[in-house]
C-alpha cells in the first residue's frame, strides 16, 4: 500500500472513531480512546478494562488520544500554540 493510500486510509478511520464518539455525546474532538481513558481514569470498570487493551496495544494509547484531543480543543477555542 502506497504512503498516500496508507495515510488516506488511517485518517478516515481516525474521522470514523470521531464520529461514532460524537455519536455516543462526545465532543467533536474526542475519540472513543479519549472518551475510554477519561471514564477509567474517573474509575469506571468497564473503561478500566478497555484501556488496559488499547494500553497493551500501543504503550499510553488512551492518555496519548486524551492529549490530542485537549489539544484540538485548545486549537478550537483560538489557544493553540
Amino acid at each position: 500500500m502506497s504512503y498516500s493510500l496508507k495515510k488516506s486510509v488511517l485518517n478516515c478511520l481516525y474521522n470514523l472513531d470521531r464520529a461514532i464518539a460524537s455519536l455516543f455525546g462526545a465532543p467533536p474532538q474526542e475519540t472513543i480512546s479519549s472518551e475510554t481513558g477519561r471514564a477509567a481514569n474517573k474509575g469506571n470498570p468497564i473503561a478500566e478494562a478497555g484501556k488496559d487493551v488499547l494500553d497493551k496495544i500501543q504503550k499510553d494509547h488512551c492518555e496519548n488520544a486524551i492529549v490530542h484531543a485537549n489539544e484540538l480543543d485548545r486549537a478550537d477555542n483560538g489557544e493553540e500554540k
